[in-house]
């Protein structure tokens, strides 16, 4: 009988978390808090600490600060965010932590916006009221790495984890090669954390890395999953600049001069920077009866930072707010941010070097994906034994947001602080379950059997490349007509267009071994869409940001309800849960 040695390197450790981004570090270093004693291993794709999206340019951090009301913003939120199909329990518990999650990342060394006595730069945001908000820099995950290697947190880079290895119906670790030189690994784990984020089909630079492996593998493995029709942000950026900003909903004009806030949100406050449905809808209306090209035309003297750099920096003054955020402190939000101040000194010295654009710039409305439907307990527990989901593979799932695509979840800013506090839930409960669960058996037949599917590609006599596999579901995701504005007839189209590529992934040929890592990327994202549009085609019914055109309206009467999926056999099983209404606070009118 063939040892696991002979198939591949076999790593044992008590704790194995996938995903080196701010969630997976953040998970570890309270798993070692917790447990000091329980051997932790993190495993990422990327580099570790440079890994996911939350470094690409800083970010937001929403949250309750002292003297915002609790109960006033959860109030909010359900009712003009999740809809009621959030879980309010962990919504309130969640808002509560939200605060103390912030001083957690000062605490562990990333730089936090400051006023000159040292306070935390605080901002309060008009479209989400009793709720603050502040900035982190850029370089957050670099002292969250060196935290958790000097609490002796063992880290690997470049190995694409790609299946969960299951003995007795609990999760064993996983399986997983090399990108460089294609080592074959077998992870053999007491407790198995997946924090390797959300699906967005790689249609934006800035969320590339998000690819639903996790979210892939956990489905393969059997685990539930929740709020799938959610996976369809879009927002708008402006065209032809630096893929990572939002221009402001109230400043968007036709080319009539109209603006369109006014038009398709009469009745609606300033919208924050992320993208309503109604006017995402109104947008591809203008366009498309010829009233397009799209425009942000801010208000005379502009609006903040440079659309498209990072939050804060201080050349230029008190810059890093969003539009309708009114910043409490009296100080800029660049204090204690070096690598957001260079970086938009960098954007300074170009303007002055070429000349500044002018302010009314041609926008686009890209797809952003964010797909996170993991279900989960309140401790980050996936419906299978030994297996946690937390950030962004399990945002969604876990129904923090409810009817809204997660992140921005609960509201813009919730990104990194969803996965900051989802990681001190979900780290510190598998670290206890691994410091008394029995070691991990491993079946080498099954171990045999998964090495063989991960490197089929390499042997494919085919020469279907996975970058026309990934263009060829883009076709499918990214247009508005399938992901946003949706009808029976279009989700079935879209799902038939899905199953062509289905069809087509055991033709996928990898020349070498980073080609393989894209051909189980594109596996992980077909699975994806799959869930997406199966969900989506289930609710008949409008609620948050999901539209139907062929059932436009609200319906609690039937759909107060989870949409549940799972895999079963080889087939995708779909049910529904109720909304426990009856023991939450907010209760639809």
């Amino acid at each position: 009988m063939t040892s696991l040695e002979e198939l591949g390197d076999v790593v044992s450790t008590d704790l194995l978390i996938v995903g080196g981004g701010i969630g997976g570090l953040a998970a570890a270093i309270r798993a070692k808090e917790e447990c000091p004693d329980v051997d932790v291993l993190l495993v990422d794709k990327q580099t570790i600490g440079w890994a996911g999206k939350a470094t690409k340019i800083g970010g937001f951090l929403a949250f309750l600060a002292p003297g915002d009301n609790a109960d006033k913003f959860v109030d909010f939120q359900v009712r003009n965010a999740g809809f009621y199909l959030n879980d309010q329990e962990l919504l309130d518990t969640y808002v509560r932590s939200s605060y103390h999650a912030v001083e957690q990342l000062a605490e562990w060394g990333a730089n936090i916006a400051k006023t000159p006595d040292g306070k935390f730069v605080t901002m309060k945001a008009a479209w989400a009221p009793e709720y603050s908000m502040t900035f982190i820099d850029i370089d957050m995950m670099v002292p969250l790495r060196t935290k958790a290697s000097k609490l002796g947190v063992k880290m690997q880079n470049k190995t694409h984890v790609v299946d969960l290895l299951q003995q007795n119906g609990r999760v064993m670790g996983a399986v997983g090669f090399d990108i460089i030189n294609g080592r074959f690994f077998i992870f053999k784990a007491k407790a198995t954390l997946l924090a390797n984020g959300s699906c967005g089909y790689k249609v934006r630079r800035f969320w590339s890395a998000g690819t639903g492996d996790g979210i892939a593998a956990a489905y393969r493995a059997g685990a539930e999953m929740r709020n799938a029709e959610y996976g369809n942000l879009y927002g708008h950026v402006v065209y032809r600049d630096i893929d990572g900003g939002q221009a402001g909903t109230m400043f968007l004009v036709n080319a009539l001069g109209e603006n369109l806030a006014k038009k398709y949100m009469p009745d609606t406050g300033p919208a924050g920077v992320f993208l309503p449905v109604k006017m995402a809808v109104g947008l591809e209306k203008e366009v498309t009866e010829g009233r397009g090209p799209i425009f942000f035309e801010p208000p005379a003297g502009g609006m903040g930072r440079p659309i498209g750099g990072p939050p804060g920096g201080e050349a230029g003054g008190a810059r890093g707010g969003p539009p309708g955020a009114e910043t409490r402190g009296g100080a800029g939000t660049g204090r204690g941010l070096p690598k957001a101040a260079k970086w938009n000194q960098l954007l300074e010295d170009k303007q002055l070097k070429y000349g500044r654009q002018t302010e009314k710039r041609e926008i686009a409305v890209p797809l952003h994906g964010e797909l996170s439907c993991i279900r989960v307990d309140h401790d980050m527990k996936t419906s299978l034994d030994g297996l946690w989901a937390i950030g962004d593979t399990s945002y969604a799932g876990a129904s923090v947001a409810g009817a809204v695509a997660s992140p921005p979840g609960v509201t813009p800013g919730s990104g990194i602080m969803f996965a900051v506090i989802s990681a001190g839930w979900g780290g510190p409960a598998a670290a206890r379950y691994a410091a008394t669960a029995p070691p991990s058996e491993v079946d080498p037949a099954e171990v045999r059997r998964l090495k063989e599917q991960v490197f089929a590609p390499m042997s494919s006599d085919k020469q279907y490349s996975p970058w026309d596999a990934i263009s060829a579901l883009q076709d499918v995701v990214a247009p508005m007509k399938y992901s946003l504005r949706r009808s029976k007839a279009r989700l079935e189209e879209a799902l038939s267009k899905v199953a062509a590529v289905k069809e087509r992934l055991p033709e996928l040929h990898a020349k070498d071994f980073h080609y393989l890592s894209k051909c189980h990327e594109v596996m992980s994202m077909t699975a994806c869409a799959e869930m997406t549009f199966r969900a989506a085609l289930m609710r008949t019914e409008s609620r948050g940001f999901h539209f139907r055109e062929d059932y436009p309206e609200q319906d609690d009467e039937n759909w107060l309800k989870w949409i549940i999926l799972k895999r079963e056999g080889r087939r995708m099983v779909l049910s529904t849960e109720p909304i426990p209404i009856e023991k939450y606070k907010v209760k639809p009118s």
